[in-house]
């Protein structure tokens, strides 16, 4: 029997709220669920390509004809499927490459915090075209480059393949689709320096990655790592008041910026076939 419990950490979970940064990271993924929610129809069939842990998609479904979620980890499906599967939303496994629909099926397809991990980024963004009708729309998020990293410098995280600035991305969109918007996920002053404090640990992370010693590391070890770099990095004390994260931070904290895109924490693209 296939366990079906994800492990905390791996992906995020609603229900896991262990910090203020855990929370923010959260709250990031939600604001832009309920931001597409808020603009959905009741007859729209919509793709959650990557879905994370489930609950995205299933917040979707409450607005729209019929949704499918999206992944490449089997364990990850089976356990959306028993936690979040009704009706109108379902999810399914794919290898990677194709897609296991007809072209033109879909009015939208949503990735968020995906596409950086991809190794063919056109082949990405070319099923995704695929499978949307004529008109259809995409809507995805990636970590703003231009906030995260110096220039030339890798990135971090062990899972991106790359990251983006807005003009990169969009001209990786835009090799598809006829119409690309880039805006920017934005927060409140308190929020943006929690973040870029959590940011700036990433960088003895970076010089592990330089020395090629992250490689060798186990996922399972990589956590503990990137928890005890943030330690010796002075990680900012919190308040008793600061230790429910709940009651400090909140979706109407983040915003959707379209004029100082390069000062987000991420990039929010609206593509349109």
């Amino acid at each position: 029997m296939m366990d079906t419990q994800l492990k905390p950490g791996e992906r995020l979970i609603p229900d896991d709220t262990r910090t203020p940064i855990y929370q923010i990271q959260l709250l990031r993924h939600q604001f832009v669920y309920e931001h597409v929610k808020s603009r959905l129809t009741p007859n729209e069939n919509v793709m959650d390509l990557g879905f994370g842990e489930g609950y995205g998609a299933s917040l979707l479904a409450e607005k729209c004809r019929q949704i499918v979620g999206v992944d490449v980890a089997e364990q990850v499906v089976e356990y959306a499927n028993n936690k979040y599967a009704k009706k109108n939303c379902r999810f399914v496994k794919y290898d990677g490459r194709l897609l296991p629909f007809e072209a033109r099926s879909f009015d939208i397809v949503v990735s968020f915090q995906v596409i950086e991990h991809i190794d063919d980024e056109l082949a990405f963004v070319s099923e995704i075209h695929r499978v949307l009708k004529t008109g259809g729309r995409l809507i995805l998020t990636t970590p703003n480059k231009a906030t995260r990293l110096k220039p030339g410098q890798r990135p971090f995280n062990r899972f991106h393949k790359r990251e983006y600035y807005a003009g990169e991305l969009k001209e990786i969109l835009k090799a598809k689709f006829a119409e690309v918007h880039v805006y920017g996920v934005c927060a409140t002053d308190e929020i943006h320096q929690i973040e870029f404090s959590r940011i700036r640990r990433g960088g003895l992370m970076s010089f592990l990655i330089n020395l090629g010693l992250r490689k060798i590391i186990p996922e399972s070890l990589d956590l503990a790592l990137a928890k005890f770099v943030g330690n010796i990095r002075g990680q900012k004390k919190i308040s008793d008041s600061d230790k429910n994260p709940r009651k400090n931070f909140a979706l109407s904290d983040f915003r959707i910026e379209k004029v100082k895109v390069d000062e987000s924490l991420d990039l929010f693209a609206l593509c349109i076939k």
